[in-house]
Protein backbone atom coordinates (compact mmCIF):
# COMPACT_ATOMS: atom_id res chain seq x y z
CA UNK A 1 0.00 0.00 0.00
CA UNK A 2 0.97 3.36 -0.88
CA UNK A 3 1.84 5.65 2.25
CA UNK A 4 -0.04 7.78 0.66
CA UNK A 5 -3.82 8.60 1.59
CA UNK A 6 -3.45 7.78 5.54
CA UNK A 7 -3.52 10.63 8.16
CA UNK A 8 -3.22 9.16 11.56
CA UNK A 9 -3.28 11.92 14.34
CA UNK A 10 -2.44 11.19 17.74
CA UNK A 11 -3.90 13.34 20.93
CA UNK A 12 -6.89 14.45 19.31
CA UNK A 13 -8.77 13.15 22.05
CA UNK A 14 -7.78 13.02 26.08
CA UNK A 15 -8.04 9.50 28.32
CA UNK A 16 -10.91 11.40 29.63
CA UNK A 17 -13.39 11.62 27.13
CA UNK A 18 -12.12 8.57 25.16
CA UNK A 19 -13.19 7.03 28.87
CA UNK A 20 -16.42 9.40 28.52
CA UNK A 21 -17.40 8.07 25.30
CA UNK A 22 -16.98 4.59 26.38
CA UNK A 23 -19.14 5.37 29.18
CA UNK A 24 -21.58 6.64 26.99
CA UNK A 25 -22.04 4.05 24.19
CA UNK A 26 -21.16 0.60 25.67
CA UNK A 27 -24.35 0.17 27.97
CA UNK A 28 -26.34 1.30 24.09
CA UNK A 29 -25.17 -1.60 22.55
CA UNK A 30 -26.59 -4.19 20.54
CA UNK A 31 -24.74 -7.40 19.76
CA UNK A 32 -23.71 -7.43 15.66
CA UNK A 33 -24.15 -10.35 13.56
CA UNK A 34 -22.25 -13.14 13.84
CA UNK A 35 -19.72 -12.16 11.02
CA UNK A 36 -18.68 -8.88 12.98
CA UNK A 37 -17.78 -10.18 16.22
CA UNK A 38 -18.19 -6.60 18.20
CA UNK A 39 -21.08 -5.14 19.84
CA UNK A 40 -22.28 -1.59 18.36
CA UNK A 41 -23.98 1.68 18.70
CA UNK A 42 -24.98 3.87 16.05
CA UNK A 43 -23.75 7.46 16.89
CA UNK A 44 -25.90 10.76 15.70
CA UNK A 45 -23.68 12.32 13.56
CA UNK A 46 -24.58 15.81 14.41
CA UNK A 47 -25.15 15.71 17.55
CA UNK A 48 -21.69 14.39 18.79
CA UNK A 49 -20.35 15.82 21.37
CA UNK A 50 -16.56 15.99 19.56
CA UNK A 51 -17.85 16.48 16.38
CA UNK A 52 -15.74 20.16 16.00
CA UNK A 53 -12.65 17.88 16.96
CA UNK A 54 -13.19 15.59 13.92
CA UNK A 55 -14.09 18.31 11.07
CA UNK A 56 -10.87 19.65 12.12
CA UNK A 57 -8.96 16.43 11.02
CA UNK A 58 -11.27 15.99 8.37
CA UNK A 59 -9.53 19.74 7.50
CA UNK A 60 -6.14 18.73 8.18
CA UNK A 61 -6.83 15.81 5.72
CA UNK A 62 -7.70 17.87 3.14
CA UNK A 63 -4.81 20.05 3.69
CA UNK A 64 -2.69 17.12 3.26
CA UNK A 65 -4.84 15.69 0.38
CA UNK A 66 -5.81 18.45 -1.08
CA UNK A 67 -7.43 16.07 -4.25
CA UNK A 68 -10.28 14.90 -1.97
CA UNK A 69 -12.36 18.13 -2.85
CA UNK A 70 -11.77 17.52 -6.50
CA UNK A 71 -14.94 15.50 -6.84
CA UNK A 72 -17.93 16.71 -8.56
CA UNK A 73 -20.27 15.52 -6.21
CA UNK A 74 -20.59 16.96 -2.13
CA UNK A 75 -19.53 14.79 0.60
CA UNK A 76 -19.32 14.18 4.44
CA UNK A 77 -19.11 12.47 7.49
CA UNK A 78 -22.41 11.35 7.64
CA UNK A 79 -21.93 7.65 9.87
CA UNK A 80 -20.45 7.22 12.96
CA UNK A 81 -20.52 3.75 14.89
CA UNK A 82 -19.13 2.62 18.45
CA UNK A 83 -17.40 -0.52 18.38
CA UNK A 84 -17.00 -2.90 21.38
CA UNK A 85 -15.21 -5.76 20.74
CA UNK A 86 -14.88 -8.70 23.67
CA UNK A 87 -11.57 -10.29 24.75
CA UNK A 88 -10.13 -12.34 21.83
CA UNK A 89 -12.88 -10.85 19.16
CA UNK A 90 -12.05 -8.53 16.49
CA UNK A 91 -13.48 -7.62 12.67
CA UNK A 92 -10.50 -10.10 11.54
CA UNK A 93 -11.85 -10.53 7.50
CA UNK A 94 -10.11 -8.65 5.17
CA UNK A 95 -12.29 -5.99 3.35
CA UNK A 96 -12.59 -2.73 2.46
CA UNK A 97 -15.59 -0.11 3.19
CA UNK A 98 -16.81 1.03 -0.26
CA UNK A 99 -19.16 -1.62 -1.68
CA UNK A 100 -21.88 -2.31 -3.64
CA UNK A 101 -24.10 -2.16 -0.58
CA UNK A 102 -21.94 1.21 0.55
CA UNK A 103 -21.29 2.96 -2.89
CA UNK A 104 -21.07 6.23 -1.74
CA UNK A 105 -18.37 6.20 0.96
CA UNK A 106 -14.64 7.66 -0.03
CA UNK A 107 -12.76 8.26 3.49
CA UNK A 108 -12.98 5.59 6.25
CA UNK A 109 -12.50 7.11 9.83
CA UNK A 110 -11.82 5.39 13.29
CA UNK A 111 -11.20 6.50 16.64
CA UNK A 112 -9.25 4.20 19.04
CA UNK A 113 -10.60 4.60 22.24
CA UNK A 114 -8.02 2.08 24.21
CA UNK A 115 -4.72 0.84 24.06
CA UNK A 116 -3.61 -2.51 22.58
CA UNK A 117 -0.86 -3.96 21.22
CA UNK A 118 -3.10 -4.37 18.14
CA UNK A 119 -4.60 -2.20 15.78
CA UNK A 120 -5.70 -1.52 12.08
CA UNK A 121 -3.68 -4.33 9.66
CA UNK A 122 -3.65 -3.19 5.88
CA UNK A 123 -3.08 -5.50 3.51
CA UNK A 124 -1.00 -4.39 0.94
CA UNK A 125 2.16 -3.89 2.90
CA UNK A 126 1.25 -5.06 6.31
CA UNK A 127 1.94 -1.85 8.06
CA UNK A 128 -0.86 -1.52 11.42
CA UNK A 129 -2.23 1.15 12.89
CA UNK A 130 -2.00 0.32 16.77
CA UNK A 131 -4.98 1.18 18.90
CA UNK A 132 -3.98 3.87 21.39
CA UNK A 133 -5.53 6.18 22.91
CA UNK A 134 -7.23 9.57 21.57
CA UNK A 135 -5.70 8.46 17.66
CA UNK A 136 -7.78 9.14 15.63
CA UNK A 137 -6.55 7.93 11.56
CA UNK A 138 -8.28 8.87 7.97
CA UNK A 139 -7.96 6.44 4.71
CA UNK A 140 -9.69 5.46 1.80
CA UNK A 141 -12.78 3.69 1.95
CA UNK A 142 -11.66 1.66 -1.38
CA UNK A 143 -9.77 -1.81 -2.33
CA UNK A 144 -6.36 0.21 -1.81
CA UNK A 145 -6.77 0.51 1.68
CA UNK A 146 -8.24 -3.32 2.29
CA UNK A 147 -7.75 -4.08 6.02
CA UNK A 148 -8.53 -5.98 9.12
CA UNK A 149 -9.05 -5.36 12.91
CA UNK A 150 -6.63 -8.08 14.84
CA UNK A 151 -7.29 -9.31 17.97
CA UNK A 152 -5.75 -8.01 21.27
CA UNK A 153 -2.85 -10.30 22.47
CA UNK A 154 -3.67 -8.96 25.80
CA UNK A 155 -6.80 -10.45 26.28
CA UNK A 156 -8.70 -6.88 26.64
CA UNK A 157 -12.08 -5.32 25.36
CA UNK A 158 -11.25 -3.01 22.91
CA UNK A 159 -13.58 -0.04 21.75
CA UNK A 160 -13.19 1.76 18.60
CA UNK A 161 -15.52 4.49 16.86
CA UNK A 162 -15.81 4.09 12.98
CA UNK A 163 -16.85 6.64 10.68
CA UNK A 164 -17.45 7.29 7.13
CA UNK A 165 -16.96 9.85 4.75
CA UNK A 166 -19.42 9.80 2.15
CA UNK A 167 -21.13 11.29 -0.88
CA UNK A 168 -24.18 13.24 -0.28
CA UNK A 169 -26.90 15.08 -2.04
CA UNK A 170 -26.93 18.51 -0.86
CA UNK A 171 -30.23 20.53 -2.15
CA UNK A 172 -33.64 20.19 -3.05
CA UNK A 173 -31.82 19.33 -6.72
CA UNK A 174 -29.58 16.90 -5.57
CA UNK A 175 -26.81 19.59 -6.31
Amino acid sequence: MNENYVLTTDDVFTKKECNNLINSFEKKTVKGNDNWNYNFYDIDVENFIYLNKLNEIIDLYIKKYPEVNMTSSYWKLVNLRYKMFEKNKGFTNWHSEHSFNYPYRILSLQIYLSNHNCGTEFFSNKKTILSKIGRVSIFPAYFTHTHKGQICVENKKRHIITGYISFYKKGPNNE
